[in-house]
């Protein structure tokens, strides 16, 4: 098949103007030193979307350099994290992947790139490959000047087939870079908007801080921290998870080290907090430290509960990039890690210095992860604003397409509204912060059945709010029609309504509950007409709830 042909192959596969509703992964392969990492960054800075490199991926989950892993473990062990890598880059919703050399050898990985993305071929002579390869000596193990014919050679059959090649011996990685848009213009996202920053401001009674919300401002990092942090700091140490820091740590300059996290709440424990804590003292991290906490809810959770304590407390900053964080849980200052009795057991309230959120993010997040954050969203149109509950149903559609405006606008109103009940009840004295917690009870009670890894957080809080909406029902505090509503947009956005586990079962847990005061069973329900509250439920009335929510 002929580029063209297979160009037009792409085009009808897709619906024009909507990449965004559909995963959009683009794969650049080639020998190495073929240019397709500074082609990758390139088209990432030109579309808006995240630019990973496997090799960088896998020097992340490894923890040491390419040639360091060839050395000490040999080609077969970086093959297997190699393919590990490229399945995480299927789990992303719209990214551009730059491929190492030896990807596409394996017929298996090349079969999985043609079923889930597109793959441009970049070519080079042997000459402009060791000529490029000069610059960088050391970094390709493979990459021998007797030996590059044999491999380019031997290689020849994986690279023979792509939906798109470019020779690049003679172009820069600009031209390149919009010989590929030109070729894909009819199926490259017209995401890229001009920089939309807004402040929202949070005070409360300890402290002051910014959330700066808008679209691509992470390019612009080291500005915005030398205009929203003018204090100086000592260091910068920077916490992460391998995928989130192999997509997004290019724009971070000046770090005095990195900490990577497990993905996911195997990050949020005492043991992982130790080997923080370990690191932190090895870079002699001190009082006038900053740690830059960049990730989702756990990263955020387990890095903050750091800066709490390390040296009895130290400033953060959160850039969160998952829509749960985002829109929940950067913003406020909890803290905590989990121990096998209970969820968040184990924590602080610790403002950070400042919270910088780009929506961009969610561009590249996968769907099952954008959908927990949805769980987070939903909620706060049931539980403090019915008016913004009413938008989310009216604006599905473009949410689920991810297009950037609504997600801005979304991201920012969640801000607003936690930002507002966090400065009514900074630490949870007056009740008014629980109100947060709608469907929290029955989630945390899910997930500490489940030893958190049974079901998704957001699946959970799903679950939660559909059982206090019947509870309240029940209790004549709200309508049917609301339930209806909620259970809707619930599916709509895929996720679950009906609880998984017998009441009996998740019973002890939810009683471990911290809202719980002396035992007695404290609930947050909605209520028509106004936010949300916080009332002692009986047990017998809850299990009625839980029943007509399908558990059992």
């Amino acid at each position: 098949m002929s580029d063209i042909a297979q160009i037009t192959k792409i085009k009808e596969s897709q619906d024009k103007g909507k990449a965004v509703s559909k995963p959009f992964r683009l794969y650049l392969g080639g020998f190495m030193a073929a240019g397709k990492t500074s082609v990758g960054r390139k088209l990432a800075e030109l579309t808006g979307f995240p630019f990973v490199d496997t090799d960088d991926l896998v020097e992340a989950m490894a923890g040491m350099s390419v040639a360091e892993i060839f050395q000490k473990y040999g080609e077969l062990y970086f093959r297997a994290l190699e393919a590990e890598a490229l399945e995480e880059t299927f789990k992303l919703k719209n990214v551009i992947v730059g491929l190492g050399g030896g990807v596409l050898v394996n017929p298996e990985n090349k079969a999985k790139i043609f079923a889930n993305g597109t793959l441009i071929i970049l070519d080079a002579a042997i000459e402009t490959i060791l000529k490029r390869a000069s610059n960088e000596p050391g970094k390709r193990p493979l990459l021998k000047e007797e030996s590059v014919a044999e491999l380019m050679n031997r290689r020849r059959e994986a690279y023979s087939k792509a939906h798109i090649r470019v020779r690049t011996d003679d172009l820069f990685v600009d031209e390149v870079a919009m010989s590929v848009m030109d070729m894909l213009a009819d199926i490259f996202p017209e995401i890229r908007q001009p920089k939309k920053v807004e402040t929202i401001p949070v005070k409360t009674a300890n402290a002051e801080y910014p959330v700066l919300v808008g679209s691509d401002i992470l390019a612009s990092f080291e500005d915005i921290m030398s205009e929203i942090v003018p204090k100086k700091f000592s260091s910068a140490f920077l916490v992460s998870d391998p995928l989130t820091f192999s997509l997004f740590s290019r724009n971070f300059k000046n770090l005095k080290d990195v900490h990577l996290l497990p993905r996911g709440e195997r990050g949020k424990s005492l043991s992982r907090l130790s080997l923080l804590y370990e690191d932190l003292a090895r870079n002699n991290v001190d009082r006038k430290g900053l740690i830059v906490a960049l990730g989702g809810g756990c990263v955020g959770d387990t890095a903050g509960f750091a800066a709490s304590t390390w040296m009895r407390g130290i400033d953060i900053v959160h850039i969160p990039t998952t829509l749960i964080a985002q829109v929940d849980s950067a913003i406020g200052g909890k803290t905590a890690v989990n121990l096998p009795e209970g969820k968040n057991l184990v924590g602080t309230f610790h403002q950070p210095c400042a919270v910088i959120v780009d929506v961009n993010c969610l561009l590249s997040l996968p769907d099952e992860e954008f959908r927990q954050g949805m769980a987070e969203v939903i909620k706060y149109g049931l539980g403090e604003d019915r008016e913004f509950l009413s938008w989310l149903s009216e604006n599905r559609d473009s949410i689920a397409e991810r297009d950037p405006e609504t997600l801005l606008k979304m991201v920012k109103r969640c801000i607003e509204l936690k930002a507002s009940v966090v400065e009514e009840d900074e630490r949870e004295t007056t009740g008014a912060r629980s109100r947060l917690n709608l469907g929290h009870t029955i989630a945390h009670g899910l997930e500490a059945l489940q030893g958190y890894g049974g079901i998704k957080h957001g699946d959970a809080v799903a679950v939660g709010m559909v059982v206090a909406t019947h509870l309240a029902v029940i209790l004549e505090l709200e309508s049917k029609g609301t339930l209806a509503e909620l259970l809707d947009l619930l599916e709509h956005f895929g996720l679950p309504t009906k609880p998984g586990a017998d009441f009996d079962s998740i019973l002890p847990y939810v009683m471990r509950d911290k809202k719980f005061v002396g035992s007695k069973p404290m609930f947050v329900l909605p209520r028509e007409g106004y936010k949300c509250e916080m009332m002692e439920v009986d047990t017998d009335l809850l299990k009625k709830a839980y029943e007509r929510a399908g558990g059992r």
